[in-house]
């Protein structure tokens, strides 16, 4: 009686698909670093007049609008949203380029740009 061959296949050179870890949060410093002049204005107001000030002027400079005047303000609406936007388009930019991969590969913890 025959036996029967039994073909063997090797894994050797097949490659298995790469683990992927699962993501850590990360605060984009680029990002924070444009809410400062805001925060700051925001600080000025809360000293001067107390929490009420310090809204009316968070809100005057991410709409423009003063409420205590009542009239728009388009330079106003640029000195809040305009730092915010660059700190975004930074971080873009370096996560585009690579620095933030850099950063993750080199073990830095928690901070990105």
């Amino acid at each position: 009686m025959a036996t029967k061959a039994v073909t063997r296949y090797r894994t050797r050179f097949v490659r298995r698909p790469r683990s992927r870890s699962k993501s850590k949060t990360t605060i984009p410093l680029a990002v924070v670093a444009g809410f400062v002049p805001l925060a700051t204005f925001a600080y000025e107001g809360y000293q001067a007049g107390g929490l009420y000030n310090a809204a009316a002027r968070v809100a005057q400079r991410l709409t423009g609008y003063d409420s205590t005047y009542r009239v728009f303000i388009p330079a106003e609406l640029m000195k809040g949203w305009g730092p915010i936007l660059a700190g975004f388009g930074v971080h873009w930019l370096a996560s585009r380029i690579g620095i933030n991969r850099a950063l993750g590969r080199a073990g830095v913890p928690l901070l990105r740009l």
